[in-house]
């Protein structure tokens, strides 16, 4: 039986252990190999509202408020294609918020505006978005309760 001992085939050996370790450190981690979503793929998700709060920081979603009773069970659905849909489900609203319509992020995609079908365009100031929480700022100026609220949504 014959030996390898050969310089040949100790420098092969050796050359096969080098390639060896370098292809296993050079494994790339999967977090590279996906990209972190876009903010319009974040926000093309259904939403439903957790929290709102004054500009004081004061949370009204548990007031007894008509508004914000019929207000909070809607589901606000934001499609890929530019849609979205307002779904006003267990408790109507006297004077409905359901529309649907298209929705664009505008101003470096800090604002997303909103054109419904009937109605007029209204805007909303994104304040943070991530894969299950988009919080946004709205101005309402009519009423006893004008001011600027922070509204908390929850993906669904």
């Amino acid at each position: 039986m014959q030996k390898f001992t050969t310089p040949y085939f100790k420098l092969i050996s050796v050359f096969v252990i080098v390639l060896s370790l370098f292809a296993i450190s050079c494994k790339k981690d999967k977090n590279e190999d996906t990209p972190e979503p876009t903010k319009k793929e974040l926000l093309s998700n259904s939403w439903k509202i957790t929290d709102i709060q004054t500009a004081e920081g004061i949370s009204v979603i548990s007031l007894p408020v008509p508004q914000i009773e019929c207000f909070k069970d809607n589901i606000f659905t934001m499609k890929a294609d530019d849609n979205f849909i307002i779904d006003e489900s267990d408790v109507v609203c006297d004077d409905s918020y359901a529309s649907t319509g298209t929705w664009a992020l505008i101003e470096n995609e800090t604002k997303i505006q909103f054109t419904p079908a009937s109605g007029d365009a209204f805007t909303i100031t994104i304040i943070s978005v991530d894969k299950t929480t988009l919080k946004v700022s709205y101005p309402l100026t009519a009423g006893s309760f004008s001011g600027t609220y922070t509204i908390t949504l929850q993906k669904i």
